[in-house]
């Protein structure tokens, strides 16, 4: 088995988007609220406008008024300008009695023309909505009275050069300007769904944990021999806690798969192992042992983990006699079995600790050992160390007919994973499958499952015999079971 790497997919960003959508929705109240509040503190403005209308004063013909209107048209910028002057703005200051410079004032300002017109328009921004009337009204007041001056002097008895009139008074406005918290509620809101989608991406790019099935089997491209959803019970021994259970269930699909993964290469010995400490490989062997044994499949079950042995423990078992006093010939092998009670299992501890586990588990008497179990038993399941975390499983392997890795959901990295199966297979090891420890179980899936055991058993249909008590009917009854049977 080659492991292969899981780049992005537009299948796993969707996935990941849908998974941790609460983040999202999350980012994105945050932003809204956060950006309701700022603007609610803030001082608020109002605008207000006022509008002057320009024309020519003079012109009796068409052509009069066209050359007027066309010289109009070059002295509205002109006239824009001449509104943020010290000329229009200084006299508003001293007539309302406005405690700021010209230069102040004047940010305060927006003159605006619009296109192809003779339209000037001032807008005035102000933190109080009849004021901002006022100098936005005494503005344009102010500019009539300069632009009269500037301009140019009509003849003798004609009309003004240049005639400007309020044609739109400012008044009030109802509401503010600024800030406008609809709409920056509504930004904080896209704001928030940008970083929000943008967390979420790069933490899961950052988290190389392996959560689903498909994950392990795109990472690996090995046989998933099944999951294992949580399981929050002190006990450890889970399917003999709750046979007919959501996890006893899983367990006998993992045994069923293994049992047809290894029908044609007859493995007997299997190696039950992870990449590192607390991923439940010791709870999987376990269970998995007494699964196999209630299926009616002769079942040993080996700790030959010596560095921290959780067999007996699991079982409620001695482990004074065990693997390593049949190693030492201290003790015979059938008399360092010992039994499940409540089952047919059959369990060897590790026995005492020794100093060299790895000579112990290399060992020609080990080799022995394992054939000898293989004559007698249909699986031989062994529980050993981590793989990264000591050698003593990539030495056994070769000695085994096969390995079962289990993957721990919540704890084994892709790293770790890679390197686990690299190292078992250039040790001699064959990996027979994987399972997925501590998988997270769908609403579908959950809810199926209950909806199957909360079902009521049909009653069983009573055919026309036990409708009527004619003796043709009940004679005939059986003959139909039996053509139905055959």
């Amino acid at each position: 088995m080659t492991p292969e790497s899981s780049g992005w997919t537009l299948s796993r960003i969707w996935g990941t988007l849908r998974k941790l959508w609460g983040v999202i929705a999350a980012t994105v109240l945050a932003g809204a609220l956060v950006t309701f509040a700022a603007t609610s503190v803030m001082t608020p403005h109002y605008e207000s406008t006022s509008t002057l209308a320009f024309s020519a004063g003079k012109g009796s013909t068409s052509q009069e008024l066209a050359d007027g209107s066309t010289y109009m048209q070059t002295q509205m910028p002109t006239y824009a300008q001449l509104a943020t002057s010290s000329a229009v703005l200084q006299p508003v200051i001293d007539d309302l009695g406005l405690k700021m410079s010209v230069n102040d004032l004047k940010k305060l300002m927006v003159v605006t023309i619009p296109q192809n017109t003779l339209v000037l328009q001032v807008a005035v921004s102000w933190t109080s909505a009849q004021e901002s009337a006022t100098v936005a009204n005494a503005v344009a007041q102010s500019l009539t009275t300069v632009v009269r001056q500037v301009a140019p002097k009509p003849a003798s008895g004609q009309r003004s050069a240049i005639n400007v009139t309020l044609v739109d008074k400012a008044v009030a406005p109802a509401h503010q300007t600024s800030p406008d918290k609809v709409k920056d509620s509504i930004l904080g809101a896209l704001g928030g769904f940008i970083i929000g989608v943008l967390a979420v991406l790069v933490w899961t790019l950052l988290d190389t944990r392996i959560p689903t099935p498909q994950a392990l089997k795109q990472l690996t491209g090995a046989s998933l021999l099944g999951s294992v959803s949580r399981v929050r019970t002190p006990s450890r021994l889970w399917v003999a806690e709750d046979p007919s259970g959501q996890t006893a269930e899983e367990f006998r699909r993992i045994a069923s798969a293994l049992t047809y993964a290894t029908f044609d290469k007859r493995a007997r010995s299997i190696i039950v192992t992870s990449s590192g400490p607390g991923e439940g490989k010791s709870a999987i062997s376990a269970n998995l042992a007494l699964t196999l044994a209630s299926l009616g499949s002769r079942v040993l079950l080996i700790d030959a983990d010596l560095r921290r042995p959780r067999v007996a423990a699991s079982f409620g078992l001695v482990d004074v006699v065990g693997l390593t006093t049949v190693l030492m010939d201290r003790t015979p092998l059938p008399q360092a079995i010992q039994k499940h009670p409540g089952s047919d299992l059959d369990v060897l501890a590790s026995g005492a600790l020794p100093p060299n586990p790895a000579e112990f588990l290399t060992s020609e008497r080990m080799r022995t050992l394992l054939k000898e179990a293989a004559e007698h038993y249909d699986f031989v399941l062994i529980d050993s160390p981590p793989v990264l975390s000591v050698a003593d499983t990539a030495l056994l392997a070769p000695l085994t007919d096969g390995t079962l890795v289990v993957v721990d959901a919540k704890h084994t990295r892709q790293g770790a994973l890679t390197a686990t199966v690299t190292g078992l297979e250039g040790a001699g090891g064959r990996i027979t499958g994987m399972v997925l420890n501590r998988a997270r179980l769908t609403r579908r899936g959950n809810r199926r499952y209950g909806e199957y055991l909360s079902e009521k058993p049909r009653k069983p249909w009573r055919g026309p015999a036990s409708i009527g008590h004619s003796p043709t009917s009940a004679a005939a009854a059986p003959a139909k079971s039996a053509r139905r049977g055959q």
